[in-house]
């Protein structure tokens, strides 16, 4: 029994000490962190080039690091220019989309009509009398919070612009330094104890956010590609929105395609409903078989305990408890079988 009781108060005293330390002290961590995993994945071309075509260690740090930088943004600027083309060419072609959400808006009348008998023209005033005064709203609320809210943005992107320029320097500077800064981490006790869990960790929740991110991939793909065919000039942002509504907690992909879906039945566009429908039923078919395998096996979690772990994560750390709260519970069982097993 003392022994049980004893066991008990390790665990919760490892849980407190963990969800402090997430918490509090990994946001002025996590940049250092970043660059600490990075240096460890570069480290072997940093090797390569020191050893067989005699660079020096600073300098192929800076080469393949720019390099990777250079990369990324390309690819980053790229993907971000095309969604922002399709954004303009909607703001472009505004007025035409009011005059055909008017009509489309006249065709569901005339449908419910059909289906349930009330004049067209009953419902058409009946919505008319509702839409000034939520112009008015957004006129009076959601636009001037959105302008408040443009210095903060503006604070937002400095910051992580910030955050970036100081993971880069970090990795060159650690992968110029690498094996002095980890044999110090290896002779130190805490140092070493520290790098064996971190390792645990990381082999477990890396896996988790891999996961995660090629799930995402996936079903933004299957949705671009399923919008592509269907013949949507912006297949590529919707497309994207619905997989990053699918990676969001209790959101999914449900809650664009079913509305659209039956908006579509309601214009009598069964072969559109169709489609949304069959994506839908294609990402939530995705979404079932990859995540268990992916996630709960590379955790040696049962899905069960990951679902656990993520509505108590957001519940205590907020929207990001998604991805934190399972880090949290495999940092917690990692501390305790690395100190006490």
């Amino acid at each position: 029994m003392r022994k049980s009781m004893c066991r008990i108060g390790r665990i919760l005293g490892i849980t407190i000490a963990v969800y402090a330390c997430v918490r509090w002290l990994l946001p002025l961590v996590v940049p250092f962190f970043i660059a600490f995993l990075f240096a460890k994945l570069l480290n072997p071309v940093v090797e390569k080039l020191n050893q067989k075509m005699k660079i020096k260690r600073g300098i192929a740090s800076v080469v393949i690091v720019g390099s990777l930088v250079v990369l990324i943004g390309s690819v980053l600027v790229m993907f971000l220019w095309s969604l922002l083309e399709q954004v303009r060419h909607i703001i472009s072609n505004l007025e035409y989309y009011q005059r055909k959400a008017g009509m489309i808006w006249e065709n569901c009348c005339g449908q419910m009509e059909a289906i349930t008998g009330i004049r067209a023209e009953e419902l058409q005033r009946n919505v008319d009398v509702y839409i000034p005064k939520f112009q008015r709203q957004v006129e009076e609320k959601i636009l001037p919070s959105l302008m408040d809210g443009t210095f903060g943005y503006a604070k937002n992107l400095l910051v992580v612009s910030g955050v970036c320029f100081i993971v880069i320097i970090s990795t060159i500077l650690i992968l110029r330094d690498y094996h002095k800064i980890r044999k110090g981490l290896e002779e130190h006790p805490v140092g070493k104890v520290g790098l064996k869990v971190c390792r645990r960790t990381y082999e477990a929740g890396g896996a988790y956010i891999r996961a995660q991110l090629v799930i995402m991939l996936i079903v933004s793909t299957a949705c671009v590609v399923g919008l592509y065919f269907a013949k949507n000039r912006y297949a590529l942002l919707i497309g994207c929105g619905i997989g990053l509504c699918d990676a969001m907690p209790f959101l999914g992909t449900g809650t664009i395609l079913i509305p659209w879906a039956i908006f579509e039945i309601v214009q009598g566009k069964y072969m559109m409903a169709a489609i949304c429908a069959a994506i839908y039923a294609i990402c939530s078919l995705l979404r079932e078989s990859l995540e268990p395998k992916l996630v709960g096996d590379k955790l040696g979690m049962h899905p069960l305990l990951v679902i656990a772990s993520i509505y108590v994560g957001l519940n205590l750390y907020g929207i990001w408890g998604f991805a934190l709260g399972p880090f949290s519970y495999i940092l917690i069982r990692e501390i305790y079988c690395c100190k006490f097993s």
